[in-house]
């Protein structure tokens, strides 16, 4: 008798739990319906999860909702994951110097270069592909073939224009060794770490410091894009620099989900710009260059300030013309060209990509006219000093350090110029010429290096 009244009391006790869970359970779904209409469930922040994952519901945890979790919890997987890659100090330092220049100089800071233009193409892919998971991915990990996107250049530009004179260098360097950064270059003003993160042998992080931005002095629309930093978007950029760099060094799988999030917040500034070339107006930015060289130019494009101000900006310094322009820009738009095509379909071609086969054509001639141009001169005037003049304001110093680098069409391209020139007053007559001329010291270079026999 014992044995049956134990056993219906373990049938009586069985059933009270398992009503009890059921309506446990019921409280608990009713309460988080409850919570949720009053502004949400509890959550507790993991940082260490994938970005989706970081705030999971928790009854005992800190936050109220889901949003409020994610505004704060965000900001520890950001810094969980620059602590794991083992950059957050280096992402430190540069944070607090540009937020000092900010804040107590009136100096804007941007992103300049390769890493522009991939933010850019990025938010092609988002565009297209924000709402299809697999697509995005798939498009994504083509883009990241590209290697758009390396080391983080910071450059910015003092307020109003300042020129930046000895003194206040001075100061920036101040500034700068506050915050343990350091002196990179001669000419102008660089800094970095002292020991930096190094991505392909370069720094990881550095930032230049300007007074001014002009079109002379830029090459393209799509190597002169930018983004604003400001205390809402830096945070983003170190994890960014974070994502590209572990992936590069030890192949980590990005968090698409925070990528997704960082390139719907981005925006990427574009100088005015047709055909893949500057729209300067009606008015170019000559630079230093002399204005009967700036004069043949306007001529030779029939006008169009655009190609104007292209031709002004490569020939005041040709290293861009011979280098840059066919060896880097030339193919780094023919590649991003056939990303689009490939990858992203129908989406129109950008307006800030050049027509690469009228761009060469373009140069082409021009080198031919120049090189009849300096001649004509030279016949006219009997005289190297009017060539001088003529072609005053040209840069030839990083062309002649960079020459040997070169590639033989780029050679071929300063032949076409000076080999007229050359032939017509007699290299044994150039030779005998004062040399501290820029023009005829680099033309008794050429002819050091065999480029006219």
């Amino acid at each position: 008798m014992d044995f049956w009244r134990k056993l219906i009391l373990l049938f009586i006790i069985y059933n009270i739990n398992l009503i009890y869970m059921t309506y446990y359970d019921k409280y608990i779904k009713y309460k988080g319906k409850y919570l949720e209409a009053k502004g949400g469930e509890r959550h507790t922040c993991v940082p260490s999860n994938p970005y989706l994952k970081i705030c999971i519901p928790d009854l005992k945890g800190q936050y109220k909702s889901k949003e409020s979790c994610m505004n704060d919890c965000e900001n520890k997987y950001i810094n969980h994951n620059l602590v794991k890659a083992n950059i957050r100090n280096e992402c430190l330092i540069f944070k607090f110097f540009i937020k000092d220049i900010i804040d107590n100089e009136g100096i804007d800071v941007y992103v300049k270069g390769g890493n522009s233009l991939g933010a850019l193409i990025m938010k092609l892919i988002y565009n297209k592909y924000k709402n299809n998971d697999a697509k995005f991915k798939s498009t994504f990990n083509k883009f990241l073939e590209l290697n758009l996107i390396r080391d983080w250049d910071f450059a910015s530009y003092t307020k109003n224009n300042k020129k930046i004179d000895d003194v206040y260098h001075k100061k920036l360097d101040g500034i700068a060794r506050k915050y343990k950064l350091v002196p990179r270059a001669k000419t102008f003003i660089l800094y970095q770490t002292r020991k930096p993160i190094l991505i392909d042998d370069m720094a990881l992080f550095e930032i230049s410091v300007l007074d001014s931005d002009n079109y002379s002095s830029m090459e393209l629309p799509m190597t002169t894009m930018k983004i604003k930093v400001h205390e809402h978007n830096l945070k983003y950029i170190f994890m960014f620099a974070k994502s590209f760099l572990t992936h590069k060094t030890i192949n980590e799988e990005m968090d698409l989900d925070i990528i997704k999030k960082m390139i719907d917040r981005t925006h990427v500034i574009i100088h005015p710009h047709k055909d893949g070339l500057y729209d300067p107006g009606n008015k170019v930015d000559k630079g230093e260059l002399n204005d009967n060289l700036v004069e043949f130019i306007d001529n030779f494009a029939d006008r169009d300030k655009k190609i104007t101000q292209f031709l002004i900006t490569h020939i005041q310094d040709p290293f861009r013309l011979l280098y840059r322009l066919p060896e880097k820009n030339i193919p780094k738009t023919i590649k991003i060209k056939n990303f689009i095509r490939t990858e992203l379909g129908e989406t129109k071609m950008p307006s800030w990509l050049m027509d690469t086969d009228k761009i060469i054509d373009l140069v082409n001639l021009f080198a031919i006219e120049l090189g009849k141009k300096l001649c004509n001169v030279y016949t006219k005037n009997k005289s190297m000093d009017e060539v001088v003049k003529f072609m005053n304001g040209v840069k030839f110093n990083r062309t002649q350090i960079e020459f040997d680098n070169c590639c033989n069409k780029s050679q071929d391209f300063l032949k076409i110029i000076f080999e007229p020139l050359v032939n017509k007053v007699k290299i044994e007559e150039i030779e005998k010429l004062d040399g501290t001329d820029k023009l005829i010291k680099f033309i008794k270079f050429l002819i050091n290096k065999g480029l006219f026999k």
